[in-house]
């Protein structure tokens, strides 16, 4: 028998934590489709003008990392609770079985339902109040801006996972204040990098963003180009590969 993957087994372990995650995941739902439907609904009625495209993708785009990490911050959560961790770590399941269940729902799951749930929202909210003289703009995912949202997403998804089983208690709280703490860090370090570089004062600068400086009462700002770019986000696909096998490997040192 194969002990790393078996397709009858996990099949079995996902029947198995559907079963018993259920209402959970639905409660879940519920609270995110809460969520957008109050915030959406007051965002309608107080702006003065339709919720164009550019709103709604913001909107988007700021709503997916953080309620993605916080569920996925909770997948692992028995670990972190003894009367079912033995239970869960004894499960005749391969350690990368029971990591594969949760990154499934967690990642793939959760941004399908995701997605589909906005949309339904948005439908809803953008017919409630009609906006005479105005074509209304649905914004479509599939655009090409939207693939840098997706991996920003997964990088901290992946962050969430590792954070999920490192930490016993307060997955969420601790993964943020040490994301958070580690940022400052390292936008600290570039800000000081890039100010070496170019032998001037810079502007606080996020890794791969724009360095930005003054000189002479002229104000000067530096981005990468599209291929430059491209490979940036190529190397955070490869960290967040990285990542997720760092967070089985975790889950294995629970399980040995």
């Amino acid at each position: 028998m194969n002990n790393f993957f078996s397709l009858t087994r996990f099949s079995r372990l996902l029947i198995k934590h559907s079963a018993e995650h259920y209402r959970t995941y639905l409660m879940s739902v519920s609270v995110l489709a809460g969520v957008m439907i109050v915030g959406g609904a007051f965002i309608v009625y107080t702006m003065q003008e339709p919720m164009d495209a550019r709103i709604q993708t913001s909107l988007f785009m700021l709503l997916m990392p953080v309620s993605g990490c916080i569920f996925t911050s909770t997948v692992f959560s028995d670990m972190g609770d003894k009367r079912k961790a033995i239970p869960a770590l004894t499960l005749p399941a391969s350690a990368f079985e029971k990591y594969l269940v949760s990154w499934v729902y967690s990642y793939a799951v959760f941004i399908v339902v995701y997605t589909v749930m906005f949309y339904l929202v948005l439908l809803a909210l953008i017919n409630i109040r009609r906006w005479p003289g105005f074509d209304m703009v649905i914004f479509n995912v599939f655009q090409e801006k939207f693939l840098v949202l997706f991996i920003i997403f997964s990088l901290l998804h992946a962050i969430s996972l590792y954070g999920a089983i490192a930490f016993d208690k307060l997955h969420f709280i601790k993964t943020a204040f040490c994301f958070f703490i580690s940022m400052l860090v390292l936008i600290l370090c570039n800000t000081f990098l890039l100010g070496s570089l170019v032998k001037q004062q810079v502007f606080m600068a996020v890794p791969f963003g724009y360095l930005e400086f003054s000189e002479h009462g002229e104000y000067y700002s530096v981005s990468l180009s599209d291929v430059q770019f491209n490979w940036v986000m190529m190397v955070l696909c490869l960290i967040v590969v990285l990542i997720w096998t760092a967070a089985y490997c975790r889950l294995r040192e629970k399980q040995v």
